[in-house]
């Protein structure tokens, strides 16, 4: 029982560090809008949010594949 309790928080584990690039992201589009840092007459900002959210996901993507791959080994 308790290996299997282990696998099961090292799963969700695993699953919340390949979730945090993508929430970290977002949690700064918020900030950024939240403490007007960024004003919508900001230049390119369409733009930048889209670049901070691509980021965002694609590292979430790699590392969720890197543990995949890591634990089909």
């Amino acid at each position: 029982m308790s290996s299997d309790l282990t696998t099961r928080f090292g799963s969700w584990l695993k699953i919340a560090a390949a979730l945090a690039p993508c929430i970290l992201s977002m949690y700064l589009l918020y900030c950024l809008g939240k403490y007007e840092i960024w004003v919508p007459e900001t230049p390119h900002r369409d733009k930048m949010t889209i670049v901070i959210l691509v980021i965002g996901m694609a590292m979430s993507f790699f590392a969720r594949s890197y543990f995949v791959k890591r634990t089909k080994k």
